[in-house]
């Protein structure tokens, strides 16, 4: 019911949208509107808020465990909870799907690169040597919901107490429930293209994780296990 009335508000703007007071919609960057929460919360976030908030329990946990069997059940669980999560957009932007509104979909996107860009433009004027830090930040890659940050600093444990400080003070800029947070340092990092890149990643600064490769081919099935170990091998 609440997904119904959401859609007649933004299918329908001279029947309802009228009736409302700006202070009570919401006009995304690519034009279109929707009502606050304030005066209808819709389906949608609440279904969202909730497989989020299942994937951040499950990292928690996967953070605590020990047991390699257990750390592998949490991280599929908490991947399973991502995709879930990440499929809504999909059914929105699927005309012939389940869950068809392409306002939202193409809303979701504007919003996404407007946040990337003021999370760009932010790190870069505070963290500079004109502020008092060791070096000037630059941004070298943005993608889709983060922005990877080079702060040009001399150890892991100085990166990742900059990139919590700045996930923490972009944050305040954010309407709730948007958060930014620090997840990872990559050292060295390799960044091939868009979508492309490996690297160690850390979490902690005393040793790191693992090596993580994303969008080449020791990750990819369209090539074969030959392939995927030459690649591995030489990483």
């Amino acid at each position: 019911y609440d997904y119904c009335v959401l859609m007649s508000l933004l299918t329908c703007p001279g029947c309802r949208v009228s009736s409302l007071s700006p202070d009570q919609m919401e006009t995304s960057p690519c034009g279109n509107t929707f009502v606050k929460a304030s005066v209808l919360k819709g389906l949608l976030p609440e279904v969202l808020e909730e497989l989020l908030a299942a994937r951040k329990r499950a990292k928690a946990d996967l953070k605590k465990a020990t047991d390699p069997f257990q750390r592998a059940v949490l991280d599929g669980r908490q991947l399973a909870l991502k995709v879930s999560a990440n499929s809504v957009y999909g059914f929105t932007g699927a005309t012939v799907g389940k869950l068809p509104c392409l306002e939202i979909s193409s809303s979701v996107t504007a919003y996404g690169r407007e946040m990337i860009h003021h999370t760009k433009e932010l790190v870069v004027s505070y963290y500079n040597r004109d502020k008092g830090y060791e070096a000037d930040c630059e941004v070298i890659y943005g993608d889709t919901d983060s922005v990877m940050v080079k702060f040009n600093v001399p150890s892991i444990e100085r990166a990742m107490e900059l990139g919590r400080l700045a996930a923490a003070k972009i944050t305040e800029t954010f309407p709730p429930p948007v958060k930014l947070e620090f997840e990872k340092v990559y050292c060295p990092y390799l960044l091939m293209s868009k979508k492309r890149y490996a690297g160690l990643l850390w979490t902690q600064p005393e040793k790191h994780d693992k090596m993580d490769t994303k969008g080449i081919e020791t990750v990819r099935r369209d090539n074969c296990l030959l392939v995927r170990k030459i690649v591995t091998t030489s990483l």
